[in-house]
């Protein structure tokens, strides 16, 4: 069983406009990486390979995209990583009956997470209001 530890933040403005634009960028290249891989005929591979063509062209898109260097890369390819998770979970309630679309453009309040799954980073239980992290 995988857990995903979800932690409530109390952020000061300034960290919480470090946040806003954190997840703003994430989600420009969710769109992106939306756009690029619906460019790509189905029978150019599994949706997993597909996908990852989409995740391998990041660092390209690094060069003339110069604020991506500002985001850790695994946040980016976790972003792009999203639209399998996505398109696999419709297809889940689509067998199950349900009448699914597909995957469209997200506006800035459509897109409200992103996720950092990487290590070397370590979270200060003691800051906060109240011992909370």
């Amino acid at each position: 069983m995988e857990y995903s530890p979800r932690y409530r933040l109390f952020p000061t403005t300034e960290q919480r406009e470090s946040l806003d634009w954190t997840r703003d960028i994430v989600r420009q290249v969710y769109n992106h990486a939306l756009h690029e891989f619906n460019q790509i005929p189905e029978n150019e591979g599994t949706l997993r390979q597909r996908v990852w063509k989409v995740r391998d062209d990041l660092p390209n898109l690094k060069q003339y995209w110069t604020e991506l260097n500002k985001v850790y890369s695994t946040v980016l390819q976790k972003a792009v990583e999203r639209i399998r998770n996505n398109i696999t979970n419709l297809g889940k309630l689509k067998s199950k009956g349900y009448d699914v679309g597909s995957l469209n453009w997200k506006g800035p309040r459509e897109y409200r997470s992103f996720t950092y799954r990487q290590s070397g980073f370590e979270l200060d239980k003691k800051s906060g209001p109240r011992d909370r992290a």
